[in-house]
Order: structure tokens, then C-alpha cells, then sequence
């Protein structure tokens, strides 16, 4: 699809081995997937690669203050806005090989299509910073700060399993953690982003479409919520004495579900994927449930009905239970609608080479979320085996990774020509 004409040759084979290589940096855990948490010891060590293997193949490289990674290939006139690509390395605990490390992988790959001033503007790859929420509890809080949606007093409320806020472990390794002022991107940056994303779904692959062109991205509404009880002996304690908080807690997570499955009209779902009871023993009573609740949809109505719900559960367990609960919002992201041209570009090209191919919501967020804020952005999706991701068993036949691919460079070639 592309001319691959660079003065360094890299080719689908080339990235084949880069998607390999990059599974080397993961913490170890028996082989149970991909551990590589953000600004951990083996994301960091992701970046320095990617970062060395970008500069010797000729492109500008730099790290900002909180370590993003840009590397930009120059074109012809490098006063225009660049074209931007890009996604994230880290991962959530025991995931898989592919989610944001593809987009970066296939970003470096596009760029490494063109030769320098081949094409009338600049292409840009960007290396996001702790896109995934499995650390610090926020997520794309890399691309959050590049577009200037710095929320301080949450994120350093919220904290990681050693008691460490985002601002903490930027201190600790030597990043800006006091002031992100240069960090943040001007609106003339880029012309447009384009984000390459497996799919983590199975409508792609359902459908039996190879390349999902991205319209709108769903956003997560997120709360911690906390149900104080009384721990007292299970044996000793009648059951109409109790203040059990798991039992209060359970009625609120069926509450949230039922919820979701009403709205799932609307593309809304909920989950709650952390619990902590205390002081979780066979013979006590819980008198302590804390537990995260994620709701998205693309539909703000309907994410509002979802949490209304969740409000009257609470309200509820109190009275029935004898509970108190503290009900505390994380965060409340807004959903987005990518950009129409941009997608256009990709539907003319997947039409020109008779790519199977759908247009799609996500009902992940992704950095392009905050992309779009400032720049015309779209995403281009690529089918996940069995929709599996955030799982060790997460993968993407190549064959569709390479057609993705080159749509991604062809797509990025045809922006900077304009």
C-alpha cells in the first residue's frame, strides 16, 4: 500500500520482530501475560529501547518532563502542523502484548514508510504515559497532562499499592513533578491524530471486518466507594444484630449491574472489578467493604441514569443494612466524537484497497480522548481474537496487523500531504 522508500528499509517482518521484542519487558510473573505498570521499572526500560531504536533509525527523538517519547520524521515544510500517531506501553497487571504497544509499534513502522521531507509536513509518534488506570487509579493521565487536564488535588488523593501518588513516583525518578508547564502541547502541534488500537472487542471479528474506522470513543465514569459496618463474631452475632458490610455492598453491585443491562440499549455498561473486604476472615462479620465502580457508555443520559441507580442502592443499604457509605467520584470523563475527515480518509483508502471494514464506537477510552480536544483525531481498530484483551490470552492475528498497518501509514501519508 505504501512506498516504502525510507533510507532505512523496515518492513512488516521488521515490526513482526518489534512486537516480539517488546514482550521481553514485563515484570516477571510465571509467564501469566504482560505486567509493565506505568512508570514501573519495566516500562521504563520499554521507553530507553524504543527511544534508542528510534533515534538510530534517523528520527528525532526526545523524552519531555514526565518521560513522554516523541519521535518525528521531518518534512517538507516544518513550519505546518505535524500529523500525529501514537498510543501506550504500560499495561495492566498479567494483560496482554498488544494493547497501546501495537499502535506504537505500528506508529514507528508508519513513519519508517516515508524518507525525511518526503512528505509536505512532519509525522510525529507519541508515547503516552500511564494511559491504563491500574496504578494510580486515572486513566491517560500522560495524554491528560500533553493537553493541559491536569487535576492535581485528585490525583494525589489517589494512590498505588506502596502509598505513592502519580506526583510522588515522578519525584522519585527524577521527572517533573511540580509543574508540567512545558509539557504541555501547543494547539498548532498537530493537523490531525490518528491512533492505531486493537479492537478489544468481538464486533470486528463477529462482523468478519478487518479494520474498524472509529467515530466516537465512550467515557468512563468512575467512583470509590466505601461501606462501614460492625466486624463482630460470626458464630455470636444473630443475624438480625448484624451490620454486615459485604452483604450491604453485594446488594449495590447487583443494583449497578441490573442497571448497566438496562441501558445496554444504549452501549452503557458498569462494572466493579476491585473489592477489598475487611478484615476478610471465614469467622468475622465484614465490617469493611471498599470498591471501584466503572460505568461508560456514549451516552451521557444514560451514564447519569446508571449512577442515579448506584445513588439510590446506596441510600437503600444504608437503611437496611445499618451502614454508612462514602460514595467517592474518581473521575467523570465526557464521551468524544472523533473527527468526520479524518475517518473519511480512512473509509476512501480501505475502499481503494478493498479492505473489509466497519465504522465503530469504542467502548474503551484511549488517549485519542484527549487528542480530540485539541486535534481532528480518529482511531483505527483491528480485530481481537476472541475480543479478549487485559488478559494474558490477548492477541491479534498478524496478518491483520500488517494490513492495519500499512492503512495507518498510508492514512498518515495522505494527511501530511495536505
Amino acid at each position: 500500500m505504501t512506498q516504502k522508500n525510507t533510507a532505512t528499509q523496515y518492513s512488516i517482518d521488521d515490526m513482526k520482530a518489534l512486537i516480539e521484542t517488546m514482550q521481553i519487558y514485563k515484570k516477571d510473573n510465571s509467564g501469566k501475560g504482560i505486567t509493565r505498570i506505568a512508570y514501573g521499572e519495566e516500562d521504563e526500560a520499554a521507553h530507553l529501547y524504543l527511544a534508542g531504536l528510534m533515534k538510530e533509525a534517523g528520527l528525532e527523538v526526545y523524552r519531555d518532563g514526565i518521560g513522554t517519547l516523541y519521535a518525528r520524521l521531518p518534512g517538507k515544510d516544518r513550519s505546518l502542523p505535524a500529523v500525529g500517531t501514537g498510543s501506550h506501553l504500560d499495561t495492566v497487571p498479567q494483560g496482554g502484548a498488544y494493547d497501546g504497544a501495537l499502535g506504537v509499534i505500528a506508529g514507528f513502522y508508519a513513519l519508517m514508510q516515508y524518507k525525511p521531507q518526503q512528505l509536505k509536513r512532519d509525522l510525529e509518534l507519541v508515547v503516552f504515559r500511564a494511559e491504563e488506570s491500574s496504578r494510580f487509579g486515572f486513566s491517560c493521565i500522560g495524554s491528560k497532562v500533553l493537553t493541559g487536564k491536569i487535576d492535581k488535588a485528585r490525583w494525589e488523593q489517589n494512590r498505588d499499592d506502596d502509598g505513592n501518588n502519580f506526583f510522588d513516583v515522578l519525584k522519585s525518578l527524577g521527572y517533573q513533578h511540580d509543574n508540567f508547564d512545558n509539557c504541555i502541547i501547543t494547539k498548532d502541534r498537530f493537523s490531525a491524530f490518528v491512533e492505531l488500537h486493537i479492537e478489544q472487542g468481538k464486533r470486528l471479528e463477529n462482523d468478519k471486518k478487518t479494520i474498524g474506522i472509529v467515530n466516537g470513543i465512550a467515557a468512563p465514569t468512575r467512583f470509590s466507594i466505601t461501606v462501614n459496618g460492625h466486624a463482630d463474631h460470626s458464630g455470636a452475632t444473630p443475624m438480625y444484630q448484624r451490620q454486615d458490610a459485604l452483604v450491604a455492598s453485594s446488594g449495590i453491585i447487583i443494583d449497578i449491574n441490573h442497571a448497566a443491562c438496562t441501558e445496554a440499549v444504549y452501549g452503557t455498561v458498569g462494572t466493579v472489578g476491585k473489592l477489598n473486604v475487611v478484615p476478610n476472615s471465614m469467622n468475622v462479620i465484614p465490617g469493611q467493604v471498599k470498591f471501584s465502580v466503572d460505568i461508560r457508555g456514549i451516552d451521557t443520559e444514560s451514564i447519569q441514569r446508571v449512577v442515579q441507580r448506584l445513588n439510590n442502592s446506596v441510600e437503600k443499604a444504608e437503611k437496611d443494612f445499618g451502614v454508612s457509605i462514602d460514595v467517592q467520584p474518581i473521575s467523570a470523563e465526557v464521551p468524544v466524537k472523533l473527527d468526520d475527515s479524518i475517518c473519511q480518509v480512512i473509509e476512501n483508502l480501505c475502499q481503494k484497497h478493498d479492505i473489509d471494514y466497519m465504522t465503530m464506537l469504542s467502548g474503551a477510552g484511549h488517549d485519542s480522548m484527549n487528542m480530540a480536544s485539541l486535534y481532528p483525531t480518529a482511531m483505527i481498530f483491528t480485530p481481537s481474537v476472541a475480543g479478549i484483551s487485559h488478559h494474558p490470552d490477548e492477541f491479534t492475528e498478524f496478518s491483520d496487523i500488517a494490513v492495519a498497518a500499512d492503512l495507518l501509514a498510508e492514512t498518515l501519508g495522505t494527511l501530511a500531504n495536505q
